[in-house]
């Protein structure tokens, strides 16, 4: 550039002096002064056209600052060219990737609008690529629920994965797990996978369960009623007592165990949502502490209770009454003696919240995420010791996604455990009554 203006104003003072000579100095000046701007308005033209034709019209070989611009702006045409074609490849890669997937992947913009799928999209949601692009994709699967999906996902525009189940319209048996992820602030992902199998594995699994469940309760029946007659003989041996008295213990035991899979079973079975009559979570509370008031009195527990006993949910009064019975008995299993209780059931602006918080020994981050699975046992010789079957939070679990809840956990060791049930504040009589209105 300093060469470009060293140039020019040798130019204008030569200019000057020629005027000089002459008897016109400005006019002389002017004329060069227009010269040289008409000069670089050509150099520019030239390069415009290189810009616009670089095949036909090479830059000229001049060394000068024109020059120099040629050579950077070549060097980044070059540059530039280099990582289009590195991004086509990776893109063509991708695709072809995406393409051999075995679910549905299908990308839509902020108008629900299809720009891209894969193969596997043709299988199971009858999307053909390229042909159905622009096409809206709730115009080819037409589901409320899959319409609901596509609307909060987007009016939310949160990165989190949202799903919902769809029955493919072409064929019955087949059911669609499908996922929702916004990736950018416009652009979304719909991934469909077929879980028809699985399903039908679960239903399998949950059936069998059942059925041995309900097959074992006539044995045990028998069972319980023959050593209950031995427990009544006076003339029992001594040293059969004690053999008898564990027999009825694990009976009993047995029987519980039963219960809570049959119990389980059915929540599996019923794929609606729970009854929604108003229920009155005070007496649910009321009734689980008297069945415990005799535990409570021989550890010593303190209860506390935070209780708002106006506040009622929409739902089932027996689903409701098992999970929160069970949150209860565990923290009473657990505490230890002289132990504190927390019970609470309150309401805030976006949600309803039913907690049980013990001050017992805590449970291990790790494996908090596995308690609601059936069985599972923190500390399995205590859970067996206090009369546990290992399946009251996998009841939790079923009932509360029964009305649309989740369950938290939230526990430190030598601090203690809070579970926390959060509905959603649609659920109260009171919000269905505002939204009706």
């Amino acid at each position: 550039m300093r060469q470009e203006i060293w140039k020019t104003c040798l130019i204008l003072a030569l200019a000057g002096l020629i005027g000089l000579v002459v008897g016109y100095p400005l006019l002389v000046m002017l004329v060069i002064t227009v010269g040289v701007i008409i000069w670089n308005i050509y150099r520019i033209e030239l390069m415009r056209r290189w810009l616009t034709d670089a095949k036909n019209n090479p830059y000229p070989a001049e060394n000068s600052q024109f020059h120099e611009l040629y050579r950077l702006i070549n060097r980044r045409n070059v540059k530039n060219t280099t990582s289009k074609r590195k991004l086509a490849s990776y893109l063509k890669q991708f695709r072809k990737a995406a393409s051999v997937l075995p679910d549905a992947v299908v990308l839509i913009d902020e108008f629900g609008k299809i720009t891209w799928a894969n193969g596997s999209a043709s299988e199971l949601f009858s999307i053909q690529w390229p042909s159905d692009l622009g096409v809206k994709f709730t115009d080819l699967i037409r589901d409320p629920d899959v319409e609901k999906l596509l609307e909060n996902d987007f009016i939310e525009a949160t990165t989190e994965q949202r799903e919902t189940k769809y029955t493919s319209k072409f064929n019955e048996d087949i059911t669609i797990n499908i996922r929702v992820a916004q990736y950018t602030e416009k652009l979304r992902m719909v991934i469909g996978s077929d879980i028809s199998n699985l399903l039908k594995v679960n239903k399998v699994q949950s059936d069998f369960v059942a059925n041995v469940s309900h097959e074992l309760k006539t044995p045990l029946t028998v069972l319980k009623g023959y050593i209950d007659i031995m427990l009544n003989k006076p003339d029992l041996p001594t040293e059969l007592s004690s053999i008898v008295g564990q027999m009825e213990t694990q009976s009993n035991r047995m029987e519980l165990i039963i219960g809570d899979l049959l119990y389980l079973a059915k929540l599996e079975s019923q794929n609606n949502q729970a009854t929604h009559k108003p229920v009155d979570i005070t007496s649910i509370i009321n009734t689980a502490i008297e069945t415990i008031d005799e535990k409570l009195t021989e550890k010593h527990l303190k209860l506390e209770l935070d209780i708002d006993y106006k506040l009622k949910i929409l739902g089932s009064h027996t689903e409701l009454h098992a999970a929160f019975s069970n949150l209860i008995f565990n923290a009473v299993n657990y505490t230890p003696n002289h132990g504190v209780i927390n019970i609470s059931w309150q309401q805030s602006r976006d949600s309803l919240s039913f907690s049980v918080q013990d001050n017992g020994n805590g449970i291990p981050e790790s494996q908090i995420s596995r308690l609601t699975e059936r069985f599972y046992r923190v500390d399995s010789d205590r859970s067996r010791g206090g009369g546990g079957t290992g399946l009251g939070l996998a009841i939790v679990k079923h009932v509360l996604h029964r009305h649309n809840a989740i369950l938290e956990i939230d526990s430190q060791i030598g601090v203690g455990s809070k579970f926390t049930c959060i509905f959603p504040v649609k659920q109260t009589p009171n919000q269905q009554i505002q939204e009706l209105s």
